[in-house]
């Protein structure tokens, strides 16, 4: 398989990624739960994927340059963060520009000086996780920002874990980070008898360190698939691991108790979504990297893959396109032939 098309289904699951997200905030809702509507409501654990595939997709394209030094810090900052924070801050002047001009909104939603000045600084869901930021979306950026930063260093971690212990002690490790992110919820769980708040969800989603674990794990799974590239080319029930690690996080989404009402999705049982397919996610990314799959193939369409170089956008500028559309039609949710 060329280098180049190797990770394309992954552009491909990220269009689908950014629609679901958008179909999870701004569909028309039943009054009574349904399992399409459960399906959408539970949109959000789309950001862990997009949290694992960078960690994934950072190491897969500056690892080997960072190494060898064709690239220094500075640069990598620059390719890997400045065109995300630029269109981030373009769209949030342009959400707080339709604030300012719409009375309902610049009521309802108009942040304070200093919480404004937390969200153009990427800082503002660290005192507040719950903070509500022109550009809602832009809390995933702030929440990877540390991610990114961190990353030459996670790089040379993980080499030397590999170095020490190889392959062993890296899935060991996976398994630490996984329980650092995904166990206090857990824990808080079982502790409240198969409850879970919103604000605990809040927390442990949208406050930035939280996400870390996650990335690490995708960096790892991507370390590991370049490590037994080689090793493991001629595997095809790589191909067969590849589809039932996505079979098994889509089961689970979907499969889990239909929520009475889209207040309930991100709470109990549903809120444990947030960090609990990262694993899965993982084992995902590092066997179709090598082999594919039935999956990768489908997702590799052509139509897909296009779709998914503008999922950001997508991603970012949801609310203020949603939010003009409900201004002109007064009428919330949208209809659904409005939506469409």
């Amino acid at each position: 398989m060329a280098a180049q098309s190797r990770l394309d289904h992954w552009n491909g699951i990220r269009g689908l990624l950014a629609l679901w997200i958008v179909c999870g905030h701004y569909l028309h809702r039943s009054p009574e739960g349904t399992f399409l509507e459960a399906a959408s409501c539970r949109s959000f654990m789309a950001v862990d994927v997009f949290v694992v595939v960078s960690g994934f997709v950072t190491h897969w394209a500056y690892a080997d340059r960072l190494r060898l030094g064709s690239l220094n810090l500075w640069k990598f900052y620059v390719r890997r963060m400045a065109h995300i924070i630029v269109t981030t801050y373009i769209s949030m002047a342009v959400s707080l520009l339709i604030v300012v001009l719409v009375p309902e909104y610049k009521e309802r939603f108009m942040p304070g000086v200093w919480t404004l000045v937390g969200c153009v600084g990427f800082v503002a869901h660290w005192v507040k996780p719950a903070a509500w930021c022109p550009a809602p979306p832009s809390w995933t950026i702030e929440a990877l920002i540390p991610s990114w930063l961190l990353y030459p260093f996670t790089r040379g971690l993980v080499d030397r874990v590999d170095r020490s212990g190889g392959t062993l002690s890296l899935m060991l490790l996976m398994l630490a980070l996984h329980s650092t992110s995904f166990g206090p919820l857990l824990f808080l769980y079982f502790l409240q008898n198969g409850q879970l708040t919103w604000g605990q969800y809040a927390t442990d989603f949208m406050w930035p360190p939280s996400q870390l674990a996650d990335f690490i794990i995708g960096v790892i799974a991507a370390f590991l698939a370049k490590k037994h590239e080689g090793d493991l080319s001629k595997h095809c029930w790589l191909a067969v691991f590849a589809d039932l690690s996505f079979a098994g996080v889509v089961a689970l989404v979907l499969c889990l108790p239909i929520p009475a009402t889209h207040a309930e999705c991100q709470r109990d049982e549903n809120a444990l979504l947030t960090h609990g397919t990262a694993l899965g996610l993982a084992a995902f990314m590092f066997s179709s990297a090598i082999w594919g799959g039935l999956v990768a193939r489908l997702l590799r369409h052509e139509a897909l893959v296009v779709l998914g170089g503008y999922s950001f956008e997508v991603y970012l500028f949801q609310w203020p396109l949603v939010s003009v559309f409900h201004h002109f039609l007064q009428q919330w949710p949208l209809p659904t032939d409005a939506f469409m």
